[in-house]
């Protein structure tokens, strides 16, 4: 197979799929970018492992599905696995089995690494290629569902109970903790079931819950959770649905797209930019652009603003500055620019728009904000708009901003660890 078949590949999450002369699968993997892994495979044989060697001797072509996440394209891939067993996915393991989670029907359940389906009673989910991808779900899992995974003896906490991991020893002797616990596994399983809508919506409800009761403590809890999940994976995707569409990805960033442009009416959304600021008390203040084509991350088109003009905690004459750099240079506008904060920042950046525009004439472009805190979108016509949790307009919005605040963050880092050892 000629290695111009993997140049096409996106740097991005995703499953991938050897096929032989017939179509026949006969290997599948998972990357966090796939054409940096497939292309490990395009070496000399010499310089592959004779069972590698062989595998791609009989490999006659590839194929591959896109997904949002590192976590969704593990639970697809642990579900193909599951259901074609390719021939070289087990001919690989040697006699072993492939991995397990496992979830115990005991009175207080706990949760394993497990090699075979032995408990009738537990609840087993997988397989996944190797163990080290079970440590790595479970421990993003556990920070937000904390399990027990030992025996107790007496009853005495373990130490991840001392990290916030375990809820021993109180599950044991509390009737409200062994609750609440149950609770946590409800929505475990569900995750590791690919129904993460389910969870999330189901936590939202609580949150919304505990803040109307005023245990804003419970609601600060949940709100983490959630946090999590958001930051980690795209909470709404399951194996299933990349199964029957594998062209889910590219569909759900057209629907995106065309809430966004229905929500703000207009005709066009091809390029979109977003803008944040990080400091620490005004210090190493720091911007950051980036930009989304077609509803994907374009990092070629990136910028990182190291900001001159303010020694103070000012975010509003930040974003200014900001704006006035952006729009001094040649690099083509976008439709929409958003702008990470309330209606402070928005009102900056309008401001520092429309006094430049009366210099040097531009292209008109849309201009809104995204408030994290409820998440409310604000527009240059003073609108205040809340949308579903379920709306994909708001999705492509959330993505954006979360991009921005991370790439923000990442060079005000630097900068400061700069700072620190000079």
């Amino acid at each position: 197979m000629s290695s111009l078949s993997y140049q096409s590949l996106p740097k991005s999450p995703g499953v991938y799929f050897f096929k032989n002369a017939h179509g026949g699968i006969i290997y599948v993997g998972k990357a966090k970018s796939l054409k940096d892994r497939v292309s490990s495979y395009f070496r000399p044989p010499e310089k592959l492992l004779p069972k590698t060697a062989q595998m791609m001797a009989e490999t006659a072509t590839l194929d591959h599905i896109p997904v949002e996440s590192e976590i969704d394209a593990l639970l697809f891939e642990a579900n193909l696995i599951r259901k074609l067993a390719p021939k070289y996915n087990v001919d690989w393991k040697d006699g072993k089995a492939y991995p397990l989670i496992e979830i115990t029907k005991d009175p207080v359940p706990q949760v394993h690494f497990a090699r075979k389906e032995a408990n009738p009673k537990s609840t087993y989910f997988g397989p996944y290629p190797t163990g080290s991808d079970i440590t790595s779900l479970l421990r993003f899992l556990r920070k937000i569902f904390p399990f027990v995974s030992q025996n107790h003896p007496g009853g005495k906490p373990c130490l991840r109970s001392h990290l916030g991991l375990c809820p021993c020893p109180e599950v044991f002797t509390s009737r409200r903790s062994r609750l609440s616990y149950l609770k946590d596994l409800r929505n475990l399983r569900d995750f590791l079931s690919g129904k993460r809508q389910t969870v999330q919506k189901r936590l939202t409800r609580e949150m919304l819950q505990a803040s109307q009761n005023q245990d804003f403590e419970k609601a600060q809890a949940l709100k983490q959770k959630l946090q999590h999940i958001t930051f980690v994976t795209a909470p709404r995707t399951s194996p299933r649905e990349y199964e029957v569409n594998p062209n889910l990805l590219e569909d759900r960033r057209q629907a995106e797209i065309r809430a966004l442009k229905h929500l703000l009416k207009m005709e066009r959304i091809q390029k979109i930019e977003c803008y944040d600021v990080s400091n620490l008390s005004g210090k190493n203040a720091t911007g950051a652009q980036v930009v989304f084509v077609a509803g994907e991350p374009d990092k070629s088109l990136y910028r990182r603003y190291k900001i001159h003009l303010q020694e103070t905690p000012d975010d509003f004459a930040m974003m200014s500055e900001m704006i006035s750099r952006r729009l001094k240079s040649d690099v083509p506008l976008p439709e929409l620019i958003v702008i990470d904060g309330g209606k402070g920042q928005l009102s900056s950046a309008v401001n520092q728009i429309s006094q430049i525009r009366q210099i040097r004439p531009f292209p008109l472009f849309r201009v809104i904000a995204l408030a994290k805190r409820l998440e409310t979108i604000y527009t240059e016509a003073g609108q205040e708009i809340n949308l579903p949790e379920s709306s994909p307009a708001l999705h492509l919005l959330q993505r954006l901003r979360d991009e921005a605040h991370r790439f923000s963050r990442k060079y005000h880092l630097l900068l400061r660890t700069k700072t620190m050892l000079t």
